[in-house]
């Protein structure tokens, strides 16, 4: 290789090696991967959101209500968070397992903490 392009390529990898690093896996919290992930349907405190239409014809948008969440059933959380069911995606390929995990302990907490029981 000549020196006359060992400097431009030796650049060009230095771009692409910093442009990588930007690109890292975020270790979020449990609340900042609640907000990503779930607040969207579940709304921020896990009763659901929108319409009480969406609460009608899918009554587990309010995880306060969850057979799942009051039955204290982490394992079967966890499967549903990592597979999904019907309108709900999964999860698995987009969460790492110590998230995962928060995110289990996080939708606990929440239905532990609120106020208004269902």
């Amino acid at each position: 290789m000549k020196p006359r392009t060992a400097l431009p390529l030796a650049a060009a990898l230095a771009v692409v090696l910093a442009l990588l690093a930007g690109c890292a896996h975020k270790d979020l919290t449990a609340p900042e991967l609640y907000s990503t992930y779930c607040a969207r349907c579940h709304g921020e405190r896990g009763k659901g959101k929108g319409d009480p239409e969406d609460l009608k014809l899918y009554p587990h948008l309010n995880l306060l209500t969850s057979p799942m969440i009051r039955g204290g059933d982490h394992a079967a959380v966890r499967q549903r968070i990592q597979e999904g069911e019907g309108p709900m995606p999964g999860f698995a390929r987009r969460l790492t397992p110590q998230e995962l995990e928060r995110l289990v302990d996080f939708t606990f907490q929440l239905a532990s903490t609120s106020k208004e029981r269902p």
